[in-house]
């Protein structure tokens, strides 16, 4: 589900912005990571987890 609201969010910033993803599933780092890695315009900076939040910035390239 992260994805899938990050697909939809990342159109709202401008590019050189960031995103910022809260998520409580786990599943969100791999699945964040692999549509960053698969997805032109878009460059997963970091993730970080810590009691059961994980938390991912995206920033739009262009």
């Amino acid at each position: 589900m992260a994805v899938v609201k990050t697909k939809g969010a990342i159109d709202d910033p401008a590019p050189g912005e960031v995103l910022k993803v809260v998520a409580i599933d786990l599943r969100s780092m791999s699945d964040i990571d692999g549509w960053a890695s698969e997805t032109n315009g878009v460059e997963l900076l970091a993730q970080e987890e810590g009691d059961g939040i994980y938390t991912h910035y995206v920033r739009k390239t262009d």
